[in-house]
């Protein structure tokens, strides 16, 4: 009794799920299947493209597409080695490199600009020839010394020398042996910067 129930409720859903009219299926398909003069139209418009003779619908830019004997598909003519290479010649390349060439604009160099206010301790550096604790300048202060204001910034003490007067002068008592660099400062760092990049 019950596989009788089931039976007659599977058939109930069944027949609700077919369609009405046999027919719906069919007058789908039909809708979204394109004609025969439809698809003659469109070969058509398909040759006067391959053949050149009308342009694309995207605009005489698009390009255009070339067919093999087999009728299918290709690369366009433009990306086509052998027509470009039929176009092109190396005469017509050396007159569009010289074209370009004649578009070129050269630009003249000028001086480096300098550095406005401030001490420039690289540039200071590579002037000088001497070692550290070479005397060069003379001094009368022997001895005495500002150095524990920049114990812990050599180039401070460097910069400030130089802004008072130095090398020459030293009135911040920054050079006492007169070598010309202040405190602990040492060009060597410059010095090996020029060489390395030398």
């Amino acid at each position: 009794m019950r596989a009788i129930i089931l039976t007659v409720v599977a058939g109930t859903v069944l027949a609700a799920c077919t369609p009405s009219n046999p027919n719906d299926g069919a007058q789908y398909f039909d809708s979204i299947t394109p004609n025969a003069a439809t698809l003659a139209a469109e070969e058509q418009k398909l040759a006067r493209v391959e053949n050149g003779t009308t342009p694309t619908e995207a605009g005489p830019s698009a390009p255009i597409i070339a067919s093999n004997p087999q009728g299918t598909a290709t690369i366009s003519d433009s990306q086509s080695f052998a027509r470009t290479k039929e176009r092109e010649t190396i005469e017509s390349d050396a007159a569009k490199i010289a074209a370009l060439k004649s578009t070129y604009q050269q630009v003249s160099p000028t001086a480096v600009p300098t550095r406005s206010g401030g001490v420039n301790l690289a540039a200071y550096a590579l002037k000088q020839t001497n070692a550290v604790g070479e005397r060069v300048y003379r001094r009368f202060n022997v001895g005495l010394s500002n150095c524990s204001r920049y114990r812990n910034d050599a180039d401070a003490a460097q910069r400030a020398f130089l802004s008072a007067g130095g090398p020459e002068k030293d009135s911040r008592r920054l050079d006492p042996d007169g070598d010309g660099f202040a405190c602990t400062w040492n060009p060597d760092f410059y010095r090996s910067l020029l060489q390395n990049n030398g």
